[in-house]
């Protein structure tokens, strides 16, 4: 199927291709029902015989796509041929009946489009030539009419598959655009949350300044050196296993504590600790966007992170008793908007950021322990 396949991945063509068996199925079990109709769904017995012989294989097929393998449906178009076959020399049998040539030709349409779906164009056209040749040896009068009929399903399965080929490659394209422009997004957060943060916290003056210059300076130094070790390990090394929430907590804790806040951690014994690796990221990122903005702006030295179970989720809650703000009145930044918000965001939680003037701000973070999609 060179149509389907150019520019799209090998497995995504292996996994959509068999689910077009089911674009002829649905087609002959419409014309089926049509044709019926049109007889009143009165008629001999041997009309509701070739009926029940046209609808068993063709519900056979859909569920033997729908619940077997891939690669077991290589086998369908040629069971399908068989049976087609059989039932065009089986319609030959009794009397000539409109309905039955109808359910015939219809089947017979069904498995052209069956293999050029499967098999390409110039598969169809072999099942055109020999349906027309078999038919032809059975009733010659209408082997034209036949012809143009079963060439009209070739045409309409090779506009099946380039419209589906389009449509996947827009997808594609699309997945992948959103996906370069999630990437991007993620490497500001992530320069925003590390880098540029100690170089902000480096600028922030403190009392120890002026009376112990050496030891400030020795503190930026570690500082320095524990974030660039750190920021090497994470390029060089990945992880060797999934990391807990709460070992997460007690390294970021101990890492604002060089930074000079002390962030107490407070977890529930019945919080369980089990949560998807990108859950237990997100939480620890947007909590620690908190305690750095704690750092910068709130004038205290202390915080505390606490974690509790809720129903069917984990809540994260940053405190502090620093000077606090005005939400209302405050246009959020990068860090609140990106690095919180839209960070819980991405796992299916959310944020809640209350502060008051004098009264300290608090965090909440709100997270599923179950992820409904995949992140990234």
């Amino acid at each position: 199927m060179l149509m389907l396949e150019g520019g799209i991945p090998d497995r995504l063509v292996r996994t959509t291709l068999p689910r077009l068996v089911l674009v002829p199925v649905v087609f002959r079990l419409a014309m089926l029902v049509q044709a019926l109709w049109a007889a009143g769904f009165s008629g001999p017995s041997v009309l509701w015989t070739f009926a029940v012989l046209h609808l068993v294989p063709n519900v056979a097929e859909a569920i033997w796509v729908l619940r077997g393998s891939p690669a077991g449906t290589r086998l369908v178009p040629v069971a399908d041929a068989g049976f087609t076959a059989l039932v065009t020399l089986g319609a030959a049998l009794p009397a000539q009946d409109l309905t039955i040539t109808s359910i015939t030709w219809t089947h017979l349409m069904g498995t052209v489009m069956l293999w050029t779906l499967l098999r390409g164009a110039l598969a169809g056209a072999l099942v055109v030539g020999g349906g027309v040749v078999l038919h032809s040896v059975l009733d010659p009068a209408s082997s034209l009419g036949l012809f143009l009929t079963l060439a009209t399903a070739l045409v309409a399965s090779l506009a099946v598959v380039g419209l589906v080929g389009a449509s996947m490659r827009f997808a594609l394209g699309f997945g992948e655009q959103q996906g370069r422009a999630a990437e991007r997004e993620r490497h500001r957060r992530d320069v925003h949350d590390t880098v540029l943060q100690v170089m902000e916290s480096f600028a922030i003056p403190a009392p120890a300044d002026e009376l112990d210059p050496a030891a400030s300076l020795d503190r930026v130094r570690r500082t320095a050196r524990a974030q660039a070790m750190r920021l090497r390990i994470s390029l060089e090394h990945e992880p060797a296993g999934p990391v807990g929430l709460h070992q997460r907590l007690r390294l970021l804790a101990a890492e604002m504590a060089a930074e000079g806040l002390r962030a107490e951690v407070v977890v529930q014994d019945d919080c369980g600790p089990e949560l998807p690796e990108e859950t237990a990221m997100a939480l620890h990122d947007a909590a620690r966007e908190a305690l750095r903005n704690t750092l910068k702006h709130s004038g205290t030295r202390r915080a505390v992170v606490s974690v509790e179970g809720i129903g069917g989720g984990i809540s994260l809650t940053v405190r502090d008793h620093g000077a606090g703000f005005d939400v209302g009145d405050r246009r959020r930044g990068f860090g609140l908007e990106n690095s919180i918000i839209a960070r819980m965001a991405e796992v299916g939680g959310f944020a809640r950021i209350e502060s008051s003037p004098g009264l300290g701000t608090r965090v909440v973070l709100l997270a599923p322990s179950v992820l409904s999609l995949p992140v990234g």
